[in-house]
């Protein structure tokens, strides 16, 4: 894995601890993923994902924007592709295939599951 998993909170003292999980890539050509981060990520969110991913057939492509970011997923049944709306790039910043990103996705789901 060129990338860490990791849990970050977002508190003071007088505040409980706002955390938000996200990614912290170890090569360069990864730092996009870093936008996936996010206060509101639940194993049930990052299940559906995988679900409605495996649902997908054909022709059929899956769209996920992380609330809050310009960070946008595009799915289909070959590959994945991640853009960083803010990166002057048209193409994607990052394309995985279909595997790869469900084996991210579930290995996303397992750290949030152990670390809430």
């Amino acid at each position: 894995m060129n990338y860490n998993f990791r849990k970050i909170s977002y508190s003071t003292p007088s505040i409980n601890p706002l955390w938000q999980y996200g990614v912290e890539a170890r090569d360069r050509s990864l730092i996009a993923l870093e936008k996936i981060e996010w206060w509101g990520w639940t194993p049930s969110e990052v299940q559906m994902i995988i679900d409605k991913s495996k649902a997908l057939t054909g022709d059929e492509e899956y769209d996920y924007q992380v609330e809050g970011s310009d960070f946008l997923i595009s799915i289909d049944k070959s590959e994945a592709h991640f853009f960083d709306m803010h990166s002057d790039k048209k193409e994607a910043d990052i394309i995985w295939s279909f595997s790869e990103f469900i084996d991210f996705m579930e290995k996303f789901k397992k750290f949030i599951e152990e670390n809430q």
